[in-house]
């Protein structure tokens, strides 16, 4: 009987162990990875919004055009910064403005500025190389892109 209540005893304080492991703990819900456009744009400390994982859109507002939208699309290793002027500027851009535009290109460095071959709309661009881009070079350029869109909307009004 001894044996029985020894055994009996032993098994209850093995049970007791076995209930008594710590349960694993919960894991920490993980957020998706940031695509690359989103972490080089995180710091630029201007408002943006993702579209998709290669396409983002700035708002601006400048002096002379109440508001426009500054585009950032990732191509294959390029950033392609730019606003659309015609959008900007309805009804202001038609082809007396043509060479205007054209000769404008010689007063920026960086940004240029373009005509679509599909329906004509003209645009203010920049193309950066991912490689060697930092936020604040990208930030520069969107901030060059918009201050020529901007410069171009109080000439043409």
């Amino acid at each position: 009987m001894k044996k029985n209540l020894l055994s009996l005893l032993c098994l209850l304080l093995l049970a007791g162990f076995a209930y008594a492991q710590p349960k694993p703990k919960a894991k920490p819900a993980v957020k998706p990875p940031k695509h690359e456009l989103e972490k080089i744009l995180t710091g630029i400390g201007l408002p943006y919004k993702i579209v998709n994982d290669s396409l983002a859109v700035i708002p601006y507002e400048g002096d002379h055009i109440k508001s426009f939208q500054v585009i950032i699309q990732q191509i294959s290793d390029l950033y392609i910064v730019l606003s659309n002027l015609t959008e900007a500027l309805p009804g202001k851009i038609g082809e007396a403005n043509c060479k205007y535009l054209l000769q404008q290109n010689n007063n920026f460095d960086i940004v240029k500025i373009g005509m679509s071959e599909e329906d004509n709309t003209i645009a203010v661009r920049a193309d950066l190389y991912k490689t060697g881009t930092n936020t604040a070079s990208l930030k520069r350029v969107i901030a060059q892109v918009a201050t020529v869109t901007d410069i171009i909307g109080g000439d043409l009004k």
